[in-house]
């Protein structure tokens, strides 16, 4: 049975939400708008859905966590319980309704460091990195050497650490740590915008000079 991945750029906010699968199952990642293009892509595989997780717990990494729970009641909801206080923020006046996100999602179960999840023949393993918020996760999966790194990273850049939560000297530590122990060929993919390699960033990123 095949096994991939899909990256939507899905809202306003051109939030990278991504579908991991393998034999005939899914994980969901980040859902932050158009569900619409993630349900297509599960019916058009024949994949099954078993969890939804999040990188952290702004609004619009999570706006459509409740609309999938409607259609897959039964899926669970992962993340870290540092940032559940964010689950309940819009962040800016108005944010959530331009995002169409709806708040206080449910989370079924908290993730930490050196959690680890099977997919079929993939391992998803969970790694804190605060700093972007408090209770800030990436996600790496050996088997295709990717890096799901929702807001800590960008191409060539990092995660703002000036909203609720955010810790300057916590997300500078992350970021070196990310580009530190994992091979520089992993594909990293960002919260929004485009892909990276942990490589290119070792490179380029004004946090990566040195490693």
């Amino acid at each position: 049975m095949a096994m991939g991945y899909r990256v939507f750029s899905v809202g306003p906010l051109a939030v990278n939400s991504t579908i991991l699968y393998s034999s005939g199952e899914a994980f969901i990642f980040d859902p932050g708008g158009e569900e619409e293009k993630l349900i297509s892509f599960l019916r058009e595989k024949g994949l099954k859905p078993k969890g939804i997780f999040l990188t952290h717990g702004h609004v619009d990494h999570f706006a459509r966590v409740k609309a999938l729970k409607e259609i897959f009641p039964k899926v669970p909801v992962y993340m870290n319980e540092k940032d559940k206080f964010l689950l309940t923020q819009e962040l800016w006046e108005g944010f959530a309704q331009y995002l169409n996100a709806q708040l206080n999602p449910p989370v079924d179960r908290f993730l930490k460091e050196g959690d680890s999840f099977k997919l079929g023949n993939l391992t998803l393993e969970v790694y804190e990195t605060p700093g972007h918020t408090p209770g800030g996760v990436v996600y790496y999966i050996p088997q295709l050497k990717i890096l799901i790194a929702g807001d800590l990273l960008f191409r060539g850049s990092v995660g703002r650490w000036n909203l609720p939560g955010g810790n300057k000297e916590e997300l500078i530590n992350s970021v070196r740590r990310v580009l530190s122990i994992f091979p520089e060929d992993t594909k990293v993919i960002t919260g929004h915008g485009e892909l990276t390699t942990i490589g290119f960033e070792r490179k380029h990123n004004p946090l990566g000079w040195g490693l």
